[in-house]
């Protein structure tokens, strides 16, 4: 358990995680005749306090939230400092990551496909305005998310779809940069010129929602199984798994969009996601059932029922607790902490970094995560695995070489066997 503290007008109520950077807390406001609005509140920690380049990278996150409004956005209130700490205010979001979604219903049998596509068509309107998004002098500061994943979209239990964390987020006006040879974000759902340290733009997110269109179009993880070292090196060759290697007949609507999200090359992928949102827009307008959000949002919360119930009584004991105690009363008590995944500002320094885990409570926020080492390390790995492989093949060969032909005539022609990284089987 944490100290229980206040934060401003803010009273953390459950502490929700803690990451390299920051303190997350589930925190509650009180205003007058016993008026109170539960909150997320993100803290940067004590000990990152007194280093500029983190307090620098903080002010960058809380200075592009604070510009982002739109109903597919984690909409951030304020943000503050108080006693030399930093936090941000944002709004206490009452549902689940869909990545835990994605695995529980999948269990349950009840998310369909068109159930996420629709839930992607809802990401793209929130990356379309956060990719136009301009400062106060109309300039366009050329937002990329970088982190786009399942881990950080939020499905409500009123089925709402809300894109979060662009704590590692890049814009052209931001004061922090990222470190020659240090890449940012999930290396499974990374654009080729991401995982390698180019030059990225808001093409870099439409390959991260391909690759969530794959997911959604294949029931399967597009790299599950595989060692960052392999996936670096396919993402260099190009060599992305093919949707045909899992499914028979994809809708060819569906397969278009998510090849053209997937090109290899920028120049070769959506302009931007409106054109990628309405090519999905127009096949979910030919079924003739299309998915609501209002039936998404009920299996949602039906499907975490138990968990919704255990933080809503967490919740009614701390505030029961709280108006007792009075909400600036001295911090003598300890908060629960809440068995939720971490979130935090990306940290900059290699030891400060989490692996990302998937929302298991609602109201909490997932991890963006630096990568600990270079990308030029991993592909070196991977390289060494192949050329390793490819001696050890030759060594096993050779007392063959002298080997009679294979007769051929019955015309079965022998085929060498699957390699690992192009065995469908091998990625599930």
């Amino acid at each position: 358990m944490a100290l229980a503290k206040t934060l401003g007008k803010y009273r953390p109520i459950a502490e929700l995680g803690r990451g390299g950077m920051a303190v997350v807390y589930l925190a509650a406001s009180q205003g007058p005749r016993g008026f109170s609005k539960l909150v997320v509140v993100k803290e940067l920690r004590d000990d990152f306090t007194q280093d500029p380049e983190f307090g620098t990278m903080f002010v960058d996150e809380a200075r592009l939230a604070a510009r982002l409004n739109h109903p597919n956005i984690v909409q951030t209130y304020e943000v503050e400092e108080e006693d030399k700490q930093l936090f941000l205010v944002m709004e206490y979001l009452e549902g689940q990551s869909m990545s835990a979604v994605r695995s529980r219903l999948s269990k349950l049998g009840t998310l369909t496909r068109d159930h996420q596509v629709r839930v992607i068509c809802d990401v793209l309107d929130g990356l379309a305005y956060a990719h136009d998004l301009v400062d106060y002098g109309g300039t366009a500061l050329n937002v990329v998310h970088r982190d786009v994943s399942p881990h950080n979209v939020i499905i409500t239990y009123a089925g709402e779809t809300k894109l979060v964390d662009f704590g590692i987020a890049k814009t052209s006006d931001q004061s922090s940069h990222t470190r020659t040879g240090v890449i940012k974000g999930k290396l499974s759902y990374m654009a080729p010129e991401q995982a390698f340290g180019k030059k990225v733009d808001r093409r870099a997110d439409l390959f991260a929602v391909g690759v969530m269109l794959w997911e959604a179009i294949t029931g399967k993880r597009m790299w599950k199984g595989m060692a960052e070292g392999a996936i670096a090196h396919r993402l260099s060759v190009g060599d992305i798994p093919k949707i045909s290697d899992y499914i028979a007949d994809p809708p060819p609507a569906l397969r278009a969009a998510c090849e053209r999200a997937l090109a290899t090359r920028p120049e070769d992928r959506y302009p931007n996601a409106v054109a990628m949102r309405q090519d999905l827009e127009a096949y979910l307008a030919t079924l003739a059932q299309p998915p609501s959000a209002r039936d998404l949002g009920r299996l949602v919360s039906e499907a975490f029922r138990e968990e919704r119930v255990k933080l809503a009584g967490l919740v009614e004991e701390q505030m029961r607790l709280l108006r007792a105690r009075g909400i600036h009363a001295a911090p003598s008590v300890e908060i629960p902490r809440v068995q939720a995944p971490i979130i935090s500002l990306t940290p900059s320094k290699p030891e400060a970094s989490q692996p990302a885990v998937d929302i298991a409570l609602p109201g909490a926020l997932p991890v963006s995560q630096e990568a600990p080492y270079p990308i030029k390390w991993l592909v070196a790995a991977g390289v060494i695995v192949l050329l390793l492989g490819a001696a050890v093949t030759t060594a096993i060969m050779a007392p063959w070489a002298q080997a009679p032909a294979v007769n051929t005539s019955s015309g079965g022609t022998p085929q060498p066997p699957l390699s690992a990284s192009h065995d469908p089987k091998a990625h599930r």
